[in-house]
């Protein structure tokens, strides 16, 4: 009987043999008493690395394999594997190493006909994976054997020590040979540290150069390339759905199984949740547990969708704080209306082209030369996670960006105006990474475009960006226009502090 919990080597038989041996093995271990009417079957791979099923017969806990001349037409070192199927469930044994021995070629028998194809095509379904397991065993069996040489090596170091202690005569040789083999290993501790420190300095001079010299790429926003529209929720009851392009997004306080251009949001214990969920599902992120898909919803092919519970403006239209979904069209340069409707408590503002984001610095209050001004309230100019590889056409990868220019657009007064950035992953706890910056003051030409470098420090993949701004002017209507130009970065160095 075979123990499968343990690793083990099987003599199958000699060359050509055919049915003649009859191996057992215990199956108790992967069945545990837990998959009655579980299908058991065995997997062979030959010496010559063909594997295919083999024909096995089952009972009392007990697999029996009769090997036959098909298995052992080759001498050599081959493998077994059991497996139990029982609907999705699949188990495996360990690794069995079996061995044929040679024979004298004296008439071999001639193969067997294969298995029955239904019993076959069963058995083959479960093996998808089996190409990376070998890959993987293969990698462990050269791991364990870098191991055994290691070992071997300070074995015959520890041997050339018992030798000098026991033979007089060569003491010297032994000596010299001691040291060659010590030196050896040091030259072995050098090289393995010459080759770390190596590959060190290319991962850092490749962040230098991915990191500062090549950006993924450089944007501009607001463009005219894709439109921008804005919902804002004030309540949301089981039932309530919106509908933006050809997707109707309907919440629900259980979720069943939505038909195509449907999808199923279930509602949060607060509407800011409800609508943060709502924005995932817009833009196709799994959650089996809160959305529910129909076919060729995931993500909505004409628009993205990212919350916000700040100011936010789409051209000269001031979105009020609340809780609000930004949302930005896929396609460039379309003329095609975009539908958005919605049955909920809602405003919404239908998509539009904007070439700006005005800030109204409505922190100005009255008194000579604006004493009594503060700065205004933080506006989103980036919602979390919406700063996205490759634009919102395709894949959404959010990656790390920085500010790296603000063009002053347009503004309505001769004050003098500072600007002040944060960042933040959640709306409720805002970094400043830039305070205090001078934008000029120049209202003689609406069309004069006025660019601030910026230096701040590099925002992180998955945070929003905010501004708020103040002046010594008066009036609490002042505006400014602003463009923001930005750059991406590498998501695997966007935390690297090269």
């Amino acid at each position: 009987m075979i123990d499968l919990t343990k690793a083990a080597t099987v003599f199958i038989g000699r060359r050509g043999e055919h049915y003649f041996r009859h191996l057992e093995f215990d199956v108790s271990n992967l069945l545990e008493g837990t998959y009655p009417g579980a299908a058991l079957n065995a997997i062979y791979k030959r010496p010559d690395g063909i594997a295919y099923p083999v024909v096995t017969t089952y009972a009392d806990d007990v697999l029996t394999w009769s090997p036959s001349a098909t298995d052992t037409q080759l001498v050599g070192v081959g493998q077994l594997e059991i497996r139990v199927t029982h609907g999705d469930v699949v188990g495996k044994s360990v690794r069995i190493l079996t061995v044929v021995e040679e024979a004298l070629a004296d008439g071999i028998v001639e193969p067997p006909e294969p298995p029955a194809q239904e019993w076959l095509n069963r058995v083959l379904s479960t093996l998808a994976e089996l190409d990376i397991e070998e890959i993987n065993s293969l990698l462990n069996l050269i791991y364990n054997l870098l191991n055994n040489n290691y070992d071997l090596l300070n074995t015959t170091h520890n041997r050339l020590n018992d030798t000098y202690g026991l033979v007089g005569d060569n003491h010297e040789l032994l000596n010299t040979t001691n040291s060659l083999l010590n030196d050896n290993y040091n030259l072995l501790n050098t090289t393995h540290d010459l080759i770390e420190d190596m590959r060190d300095t290319l991962y850092m001079r490749t962040g230098i150069i991915l990191n500062h010299l090549h950006p993924i790429e450089t944007a501009t926003a607001p463009d005219m390339v894709s439109r921008r529209g804005a919902i804002t929720f004030t309540g949301i009851n089981s039932g309530n759905n919106v509908i933006l392009g050809p997707v109707t997004y309907t919440f629900v306080t259980s979720l069943g199984s939505p038909t195509a251009n449907n999808v199923q949001v279930l509602i949060q214990g607060t509407l800011r949740n409800s609508v943060k969920k709502l924005a995932e599902a817009i833009r196709g992120i799994q959650d089996v547990a809160n959305i529910a898909y129909g076919v060729g919803t995931t993500p909505n092919l004409v628009s993205t969708a990212y919350w916000t519970s700040r100011i936010f403006s789409i051209g000269d239209v001031i979105i009020p704080s609340g809780e609000s979904l930004f949302l930005l069209e896929r396609a460039e340069n379309a003329t095609t209306p975009l539908n958005l409707t919605s049955t909920a408590s809602a405003t919404i503002n239908a998509f539009t082209r904007a070439s700006y984001l005005k800030y109204v610095l409505s922190g100005n209050a009255t008194g000579a030369g604006g004493v009594n001004s503060v700065r205004g309230p933080l506006q989103t100019l980036f919602p979390i996670g919406s700063v996205v590889i490759g634009g919102q056409g395709g894949l959404l990868y959010p990656t790390a960006y920085d500010c790296h220019l603000v063009t002053l657009c347009r503004q309505s007064d001769t004050s003098e105006k500072e600007l002040d950035l944060y960042i933040s992953n959640d709306e409720v706890n805002f970094t400043r990474i830039s305070r205090s910056t001078p934008i000029g003051a120049d209202s003689s030409n609406a069309g004069l475009h006025i660019d601030i470098q910026m230096r701040q420090s590099r925002v992180p993949s998955g945070y929003g960006l905010y501004i708020s701004m103040g002046s010594d002017g008066t009036s609490a209507s002042a505006f400014c226009d602003l463009k923001f130009t930005y750059h991406l970065y590498p998501v695997n160095l966007a935390t690297n502090n090269i």
